[in-house]
This record gives structure tokens, sequence and C-alpha cells, in this order.
């Protein structure tokens, strides 16, 4: 009996701990879409249109939204109808798609910001998102868009 009560506590906090995640990437979502004058807090909370809306904070066609999300979604269904026979293959290719598309957008990002394509591009995936932390909470912003004449100026927004 007290296993299953332990069983089904651990799920519980586990899938608040997952919503808890979610709500904080939005939250730093929308701060990077503050600094771009793009969105909301509440549309970044809607699945698959926040990375729409993190293309256009990047400016690149929000059909770029498709390599982000379609590689998983993909691998998932191959998987599934080939009984995992071929996982690794799919695997490999999914990782290699998101991995490349996930390097694209947040080095636009990076670089709309005044910072280092390839460096924040790259670093970004392998830390696992830690870098979009820096990017949404320092105070540089967009450059290139007629506010700013030097490319990295740190501005600041008078609330």
């Amino acid at each position: 009996m007290f296993t299953i009560l332990f069983g089904a506590l651990a799920v519980i906090v586990l899938v608040l701990m997952c919503f808890g995640i979610y709500i904080f990437a939005a939250y730093v979502f929308s701060r990077l879409g503050e600094k771009f004058r793009i969105g909301s807090f509440l549309r970044f909370l809607i699945p698959f249109y926040n990375i729409a809306l993190l293309c256009d904070c990047a400016r690149i066609s929000r059909w770029f939204t498709v390599a982000i999300v379609a590689p998983g979604i993909i691998t998932a269904a191959m998987n599934i109808v080939s009984f995992y026979v071929f996982a690794e293959v799919f695997s490999s290719g999914a990782a290699l798609v998101a991995f490349a598309a996930n390097v694209y957008l947040w080095g636009r990002i990076a670089e709309r910001l005044g910072k280092n394509f390839w460096l924040w591009g790259i670093i970004t995936p392998i830390l696992l998102g830690l870098p979009v932390l820096i990017m949404a909470f320092d105070g540089s912003m967009p450059v290139g868009n007629g506010r700013s004449s030097r490319k990295g100026e740190t501005k600041y927004i008078d609330v």
C-alpha cells in the first residue's frame, strides 16, 4: 500500500516539476520577446507557437519551427511503426537536424542582440539552453533595427 502511494506521489511531483520548468521556459522566452517587442507571456505559453515567436525574434521564417519540432515527432512515429528496429538511424538523423536548427535559431537571436552567432548558437544547445538565460536577462538590446548604431550597444528600457 505504501509503495503505491509513494509511486503516485512521485508521479505527481514529477508532473508538477515538468509543468514548472515549462512555465519558467515560457517566462524566459517572453523576456526575449520583450526585447524584440514580439509576443507576450500568455502567447509564449502556447506549445509550438512559442517557437514560431522565437523565429520572429530571430527574423527567420515561421516555417523554421518545423525544422525544430518535426524531427522528434517523426522519429517517435517511425520508431513506433518499425517496432524500434531502426531506432538508432532515425534518432541520429533527427538529432542532427534538430541540433542544426537550434544552432541557427539561437545564433540568429544572439546575432540580433549583438553577440557572436557561432559561439552563442553552438553553446546554447550544448549547455541545454543555459545561455538563453543570459540573453534574456542581460542588458543587451536588438541591433540593426534603427535604434542602435553600434554593434553590441547596451540599452536599458525605462519602465
